[in-house]
């Protein structure tokens, strides 16, 4: 049963980040610089949690909650960096850096949210 999350879970994390490299390949060919390191930054934040996972799996060993536990712990404590980098960029207000933490901090959600539906068999 692990296996199989486990499984659902890197093709996720693969698919992610082959659509987003992708998206960026094609914003970059249309000169639209600005989207496309938005695309980048996504796909580097599925990269991120990507490897968090596979450090979830090996330190588990077979343990569904323990890799449950540590990934959670871990979607928890990553992004309050970025939280923290949101707030002193709204302070500077400086919008860009913003909006680049607010992908970060949205795509951590998303996994988030995936990784519970997957975990939880409810896909």
């Amino acid at each position: 049963m692990i296996e199989q999350k486990i499984s659902k879970l890197n093709s996720y994390f693969e698919e992610q980040i082959s659509l987003y490299k992708q998206c960026n390949e094609k914003l970059l060919a249309d000169d639209r610089m600005d989207e496309a390191v938005f695309e980048k930054v996504r796909a580097n934040v599925y990269d991120i949690f990507r490897t968090i996972f596979s450090v979830a799996v090996k330190t588990g060993k077979g343990d569904a909650e323990a890799v449950k536990r540590f990934f959670i712990l871990k979607l928890q404590q990553t992004p309050s960096n970025w939280t923290a980098a949101y707030n002193q960029a709204r302070e500077h207000d400086d919008t860009a850096k913003m909006q680049i933490e607010q992908i970060k901090l949205d795509t951590a959600e998303k996994i988030k949210n995936r990784f519970t539906a997957i975990w939880e068999g409810e896909e």
